[in-house]
């Protein structure tokens, strides 16, 4: 075992704020009503979700192996508020897990098999890195999918349970997406104060980084496009609205670390960092 810091100094007071608001923001699959009767009583309906919450609940699972792995990366390199913060993205990631594990069950369903579904194990494989900003500009494709999924659940309220997880699941992510701004605001704030030419290229390398892991989001969405279409939802806007959203919100952590190196701007409040692009 890495010893590295006996007393951490917990001086990042923004990383330390959005740490203590994910503490008291925990709750339990236990919290929800698994008793409320099913709307969903179509057999086919049933079979659409079983396919569509096939890569949502692998990309959880993904997601808790991939923040667990960062964990022990930032330790080592003395980041011990980030670290603190992704104890508990870990901890929202076991709970999605355990929130669409139990949901299968509620419709008797099962997540297709890698073997079934390649294009959903492409995508997820693509985010893994142990470099924690390659890792936030690929996780940010999957955090925002999974934003626009549950909007769409909650809009489509197919099921009483399912539109409870979706909001449970949109006030995570509004955080995961907050501490993913100020991690990378942090980051090139650094860069820019030291060397402007080294912020412009790390910001190159996760925007092709960003795009790499996009594009294997489309053969994930054709793969799932009848049953995506048939209960609602546009797939070509979906994409689109994925694309367009992913690049916005790693320009702007750049573009607001840039400013704050520059001294035209203060570090962003981690409040507001969490409710950027909320409706």
């Amino acid at each position: 075992m890495k010893i590295y810091k006996v007393l951490p100094s917990l001086d990042k007071s923004r990383h330390m704020k959005i740490w203590h608001k994910a503490l008291r923001s925990q709750w339990s699959a236990t919290d929800l009503d698994w008793e409320k009767p099913q709307r969903i009583t179509s057999p086919r309906l049933k079979d659409q979700l079983g396919r569509i919450l096939t890569p949502i609940l692998m990309g959880e699972q993904a997601a808790l192996y991939s923040v667990s792995g960062l964990i022990p990366v930032l330790g080592q390199h003395s980041e011990v508020e980030s670290q603190f913060y992704l104890t508990t993205w870990a901890v929202d990631e076991a709970r999605h897990t355990e929130l669409f594990t139990l949901f299968y069950g509620r419709i008797d369903r099962e997540p297709m098999s890698i073997r079934r579904f390649p294009s959903g194990y492409l995508f997820q494989s693509q985010i893994v890195s142990k470099e924690p900003a390659e890792w936030l500009a690929g996780v940010l494709v999957s955090e925002v999918l999974a934003k626009l999924m549950m909007e769409e659940f909650r809009r489509l309220d197919l099921d009483p349970v399912l539109s409870e997880i979706a909001d449970g699941i949109l006030i995570d992510e509004a955080r995961h997406l907050g501490f993913n701004h100020i991690y990378l605001e942090d980051r090139f704030s650094g860069l820019f104060k030291s060397d402007a030419e080294a912020g412009r290229s790390q910001s190159e390398h996760l925007h092709a980084r960003l795009q790499s892991v996009l594009a294997k989001v489309l053969p994930m969405i054709q793969a799932l496009e009848t049953e995506l279409t048939e209960i609602g939802v546009d797939t070509a806007a979906l994409f689109h609205q994925l694309g367009e959203e992913a690049a916005w919100r790693l320009d702007k952590s750049i573009q607001a670390g840039q400013r704050v190196a520059q001294g035209q701007a203060v570090a962003s409040d981690p409040q507001e960092a969490a409710l950027i692009g909320a409706d």
